[in-house]
């Protein structure tokens, strides 16, 4: 399926942003300068994710970015690396995510060159300490078995499983025992080195930075930075097919569902008028199924952000029966009556207010440059979210929820009494 391509960005839009795109030594950067800030954060993207795992060693990425960062480096060992850390109230780690993996310092103003300094240090001469290595390996084999003990954590699996199958995004990105057990600290230091090159890694930074100390910084700090080869991996198109239903049973006070539908991607003109109507659901749903009727006091509905996307449903319920009936009602009455005008003003307006108020840290901005950048159509799209999602209107809204709500795949988890399978996939 070919995906539309969002439309570009005017020169004027992006010259008024802030926001600088340029390149050091063959290193992409993207600079968002907050002069008086007092926090600054810098975060190294990784290009790759699970499109590029391999299912027997799955988890490795995970594990060696959690260890390379956290272990100290050659020039300052574990101890000195953490007591540094500890000292400026500054903080560095790393991890995989499906579609890209990061490597993140934080600090305030005042010690961003001195945490800098460590941050460059793990990217080029980590220690991959044997003490450091053998407690994080534990705690994630623990963590990983673990997942069953946890409602939630074990549906986010079965839902996983029944949707993504055959997918590569079936992967959890912590890997699974099996797949972590085998691993050596040689085994994390060679893959570290491998997926960390300049061709395939982008450096975004925000905050109270001088682009002119910036580029100096990388040119004497990153030097031993590969630069690689890359080139760009898409995970396979999803294909779903008809809607499913995975069941683990589980003795719990309440029953856990979690149904996911194919959606469009962030690059995708559709995602934006999606996004918006997920939000409009999940405000229907919470005061139709948890105010109203008192069925749950967890129900939500959303929509997420990846290369290959999904929508999803969400609820805990004792009655799921009679709970999925009145969310499904919900989700029809959003495809078959239009939206009032007036109502869709209210729902933009209030969607826009938390856009505003979650986009304040430092962590949202950089969340949202670099995820747009790597898998969004480019760093400039966020200038134009806010004038997309005004434009969204009530004919919007009711032909994407009839497009993309459906075939849902359910993870459930719970008493198999209460499952209705029929009801679950008829929609």
């Amino acid at each position: 399926m070919k995906i539309p391509e969002l439309s570009a960005v005017s020169q004027e839009a992006i010259a008024g942003s802030g926001v600088e795109e340029f390149t050091v030594d063959g290193l992409r950067v993207i600079l968002k300068s907050t002069p008086g800030r007092p926090v600054v954060a810098a975060r190294l993207y990784i290009a790759g994710g699970l499109a590029t795992a391999d299912p027997k060693t799955v988890g490795i990425e995970d594990l060696a970015l959690k260890v390379g960062t956290g272990a100290g480096t050659k020039t300052t060992p574990r101890a000195q690396f953490k007591a540094a850390l500890e000292s400026m109230g500054s903080s560095i780690g790393g991890g995989a995510d499906r579609d890209y993996s990061t490597v993140t310092a934080r600090s305030t103003r005042l010690y961003f060159e001195d945490t800098w300094k460590l941050f460059a240090q793990t990217l080029t001469e980590p220690s991959f300490d044997e003490k450091e290595f053998g407690l994080v390996k534990t705690r994630t084999i623990e963590g990983i078995k673990g997942r069953l003990d946890d409602p939630d954590a074990s549906l986010r699996v079965t839902a996983t499983d029944v949707f993504f199958a055959d997918h590569p995004y079936r992967f959890q990105t912590d890997g699974e025992v099996e797949t972590v057990e085998p691993l050596t600290r040689d085994d994390l230091a060679a893959y570290y080195t491998a997926i960390l090159t300049r061709s395939r890694c982008t450096l975004v930074v925000v905050g109270d930075v001088d682009r002119a100390w910036l580029e100096g910084a990388i040119k004497s700090d990153l030097a031993a930075l590969p630069a690689g080869e890359w080139a760009p991996v898409l995970p396979p198109e999803l294909n779903v097919g008809a809607a499913d239903m995975k069941l683990v049973e589980k003795e719990v006070a309440t029953n856990y569902l979690l149904g996911y539908y194919a959606a469009p991607p962030p690059t995708h003109p559709d995602y934006f008028l999606l996004k918006v109507a997920t939000s409009i659901l999940g405000d229907r749903l919470f005061e139709e199924v948890r105010t109203k009727r008192n069925l749950t006091y967890a129900v939500s509905a959303g929509l997420g952000g990846r290369q290959r996307n999904y929508g999803y449903l969400y609820v805990t319920a004792v009655d799921p029966q009679t709970t999925v009936g009145v969310m499904y009602g919900e989700v029809e009455r959003l495809q078959n009556e239009p939206i009032d005008p007036e109502e869709l003003k209210d729902q933009l307006n209030v969607f826009l207010t938390e856009h505003y108020l979650a986009q304040e840290t430092v962590d949202a901005q950089l969340g949202s440059l670099g995820g747009s950048e790597m898998i969004g159509g480019g760093w400039e799209q966020t200038l134009v979210f806010i004038e997309r999602v005004r434009a969204v209107t009530p004919e919007d809204i009711q032909r994407v929820s009839k497009e993309y709500m459906r075939n849902l795949h359910w993870g459930y988890v719970g008493d198999p009494a209460k499952a209705d399978k029929a009801q679950l996939t008829s929609k």
